[in-house]
Order: structure tokens, then C-alpha cells, then sequence
């Protein structure tokens, strides 16, 4: 019965641990199923932890351990990026960005961000010296 036991702790570790590895596969993909649009950070602020969001706005601040002001015409939000979760993609003051994460509640912590994917959208210093 013990050997039984053991038998299947270790096959449901070794599939966790498979499963963990699959989680990474995809890397730089992250899939936005066509029902989620684009949000403000208002909106945003009232969601539930987990919920899946995009954002349209500005990085106007780094503020130390993956941590960044992020704001839009409603207001500012906290995003959390990871360095891989950058994927390439420079970002610099003034640029538009599309941010794809989830919500982060804790208690007794602002609302953040844990970010998955950026995309640039437009360069508000490139549309001033096209006019």
C-alpha cells in the first residue's frame, strides 16, 4: 500500500512539473480572446483580481522592481513587468502603448497590473511634428 502511495505522489509531481513547463511554451503569445476591449484605468480599477484587461496609455515613470506609473485620460495605475515580458519592446517617454494583464488586488495595496504583453501604438512626439 505504501509503495502505491508513493507511486502516485511521485506521477502527480511529475505531472505538475510537465504541466509547469507547458505553462512557459508559448512564450511571447499571449492570447486576448475577442469579447475584451480596450478599458481605462478607471474602469480597470474597479475590476476583480485575475479579470484580464488591455490598456491604452503612457509609462510615465519607473519606479524600481519590475514597477511602473502607468496613466491614461482617467487616471494612473501601478503596472507590474516583468523584464522578459518586455519581449524586445522599447519603450520611451511619450509613447502610446497597448498593455495585455491581469488585475493584482491586495489588501492594503493599490491596484496594479501584472502585465503580459506591450504593444507600441504611436509616438505622441512623431504626431506633433507631422502638424
Amino acid at each position: 500500500m505504501k509503495k502505491l502511495l508513493l507511486s502516485l505522489i511521485c506521477v502527480l509531481l511529475a505531472a505538475a512539473n510537465a504541466q509547469a513547463k507547458d505553462k512557459h511554451k508559448n512564450k511571447g503569445f499571449v492570447f486576448v480572446p475577442e469579447n475584451v476591449v480596450v478599458e481605462t484605468v478607471a474602469d480597470a480599477k474597479d475590476k476583480a483580481d485575475d479579470t484580464l484587461v488591455v490598456l491604452q496609455g503612457q509609462i510615465v515613470k519607473a519606479l524600481g522592481d519590475d514597477k511602473y506609473q502607468f496613466t491614461d485620460e482617467t487616471g494612473e495605475i501601478i503596472l507590474d513587468i516583468d523584464q522578459e515580458d518586455f519581449d524586445g519592446v522599447t519603450v520611451t517617454e511619450g509613447e502610446i502603448i497597448q498593455i495585455t494583464g491581469d488585475i493584482d488586488k491586495e489588501m492594503m495595496k493599490p491596484t496594479e497590473v501584472d502585465v503580459k504583453q506591450i504593444k507600441k501604438i504611436k509616438d505622441k512626439k512623431k504626431d506633433k511634428h507631422k502638424k
